[in-house]
């Protein structure tokens, strides 16, 4: 099955990307109220390429200021992003570099747009949940970026398996998913999950990225959040299409996720518009 052999994969390869430790360091700091603001400067200084990435969102026109102008240290990006936000971005921009050299058939800057998209269409969607629903706002950003990253290791360590369905899905022009369950027994989001289990992250998420192709299979305490991930996979679709008609919205609003995260139809189209304009920024961490 293929399944175990991209299980014995994950333990023998020695160039399997490792979630980058400066996510796990932040994540220690952010955690402490005694640590500063400098004090965070200075360590994801230590990376200069992630530090340049931070500057240019920061300096990006969404998030420019003609009070403060051009900013050119870290320590500043921090004060104009927020640590939260300069967080996640480091956490993006810390995987797209652990998975840089990676791929065959796949895009990658295509690839990191559409992730990156689906990231901030995941923060406010979490922003934005109806009253009694709380979705983790850092949960959902990790979960957008993360699900499709089993495409990626497709991609990268079964390249002719990753050919072999591009070429079915063409021919059959049936949905991606549909094709990988019937040739390997499992789907992409079920490779990525894999990988988040070897990065042992928190169940949720990794049941998240697991099921968001069929969010209704998801265990009960992780279906919101694949359902959420699967509406964010339709508008980032949408978007990146450019193709906002009235038929795909109304693919978009049928999805059962809204109704259960108690989102109206104005409130559905906020998080299209909001993911319009705040992904641009965030395509400078590529």
């Amino acid at each position: 099955m293929f399944r175990d052999e991209l299980i014995k994969k994950f333990s023998t390869l020695e160039d399997l990307p490792t979630l980058p430790s400066i996510i796990f360091e932040l994540e220690r700091m952010l955690s402490s109220d005694s640590t500063g603001i400098q004090e965070i400067a200075v360590v994801i200084e230590e990376d200069p390429a992630i530090a340049a990435s931070v500057l240019r969102v920061a300096n990006s026109v969404v998030y420019f200021s003609s009070m403060s102008g051009r900013i050119v240290s870290l320590r500043d990006a921090l004060v104009r992003l927020g640590l939260q936000e300069v967080q996640r971005l480091v956490s993006a921009a810390a995987i797209i570099r652990a998975f840089e050299k990676l791929g065959h058939h796949l895009d990658m800057k295509t690839f990191w747009q559409q992730s990156l998209r689906a990231a901030v269409c995941m923060r406010m969607i979490a922003r934005s949940a109806g009253a009694g629903v709380y979705i983790d706002e850092d949960e959902a950003y990790m979960a957008g970026l993360l699900h499709d990253i089993g495409l990626l290791i497709l991609d990268q360590y079964f390249p002719d398996v990753y050919e072999r369905i591009q070429t079915d899905i063409a021919s059959r022009a049936l949905p991606r998913p549909e094709v990988e369950q019937t040739e390997l027994g499992l789907c992409h989001g079920q490779i990525g999950g894999l990988l988040l289990e070897e990065w042992n992250l928190p169940p949720e998420l990794v049941a998240a990225v697991t099921w968001h192709n069929q969010p209704e299979q998801a265990p009960e305490d992780a279906r919101l959040l694949a359902s959420a991930v699967r509406a964010a996979e339709m508008i980032t679709d949408m978007l990146e299409a450019e193709d906002e008609t009235e038929e795909a919205m109304q693919q978009i609003t049928g999805q059962p996720f809204w109704e259960a995260a108690s989102f109206g139809p104005e409130a559905i189209a906020s998080v299209v518009t909001d993911t319009r304009q705040w992904s641009t920024p965030v395509f400078a961490l590529i």
